[in-house]
């Protein structure tokens, strides 16, 4: 059941992806509004998909790298429909939603790794927790991270005055600053819950604080960059283009933080903070 639900969700995910392309090309208001319908669908579809796959006995107390991108993906989709109905951003949609399924495509058919959950945290608030934060600071960032091409885009076009059919369908650039900086601070404030979560669950289930292997390396330098960020905005008043590109250079650390969760083989001896939550586990009756 669970398979069925998100195999129709990623083609309403498609649907919505051609139609804000199309609207691009040809501006249309009923593009947008299907787009914006196809994204809803596809989200409660999704959702209804991960919660029967959760409840399913194969789902409980085992974590995928699959999963993982499902949840970004749904969480991008819900952070984009947030901020669509307020500041309609249908230029946005066509970033977000080829996006979504360029995750959601291989996250679910793409085998992956199965890790049993550790079991001192089966029953703990901190890894629901850990992995909340980090979810929805990371599609938070992911969405800055698009307003943040936008913004790099619409500059380009306006100083070149070479004013072309994105530029003709950004809102002001003013706004997307604005905006991606709002997300950006929302963002980082997920980081940190995820990060002093993951340090503290990494205690508990190995009595280890937070290692420094590469991929916590890169959540620490994606934090450090982006509170560098927030003092830049609010101390020294940057904006516009200098926002946009250290939005980018943080966002593409965060995206390192997760190639290495997915990479970086359990080591011996050697414990990170993904390891931790969800190290290898025997199963059952195996020698």
């Amino acid at each position: 059941m669970g398979t069925v639900l998100v195999h129709i969700a990623i083609v309403a995910y498609l649907a919505a992806g051609a139609s804000y392309l199309t609207w691009l090309l040809r501006p249309r208001d009923r593009l947008v509004s299907l787009g914006r319908t196809a994204l809803c669908v596809g989200l409660v579809l999704h959702l209804g998909a991960f919660a029967v796959g959760q409840l399913e006995p194969s789902g409980a107390g085992v974590w995928r790298g699959g999963q993982l991108f499902s949840l970004l993906a749904g969480a991008l989709v819900a952070v984009y429909l947030l901020l669509d109905l307020r500041y309609r951003l249908p230029v946005a949609g066509a970033f977000v939603a080829p996006l979504v399924v360029a995750a959601m495509i291989p996250a679910h058919l793409v085998p992956s790794r199965a890790r049993a959950v550790a079991p001192v945290l089966t029953h703990s608030l901190l890894l629901p927790v850990h992995v909340a934060a980090a979810t929805l600071g990371t599609a938070s960032l992911a969405l800055a991270f698009a307003l943040a091409l936008l913004y790099l885009g619409g500059e380009r076009q306006l100083k070149r005055k070479h004013l072309g059919r994105l530029f003709a369908r950004l809102p002001s650039l003013e706004l997307i600053d604005r905006l991606g900086y709002q997300l950006s601070v929302w963002g980082f404030i997920f980081l940190s819950l995820a990060i002093a979560t993951g340090s503290f669950a990494a205690k508990e289930s190995t009595g280890a604080a937070l290692p420094l292997a590469a991929k916590e390396l890169f959540a620490l330098l994606a934090w450090g960059l982006f509170a560098a960020l927030i003092q830049a905005r609010l101390v020294a008043g940057w904006r516009g283009r200098r926002v946009a590109i250290l939005v980018v250079a943080g966002f593409l650390l965060i995206v390192g933080t997760y190639a290495g969760l997915l990479a970086a083989p359990s080591r011996p001896g050697h414990t990170t903070t993904a390891s931790q939550l969800f190290p290898p586990q025997p199963l059952p009756g195996a020698g």
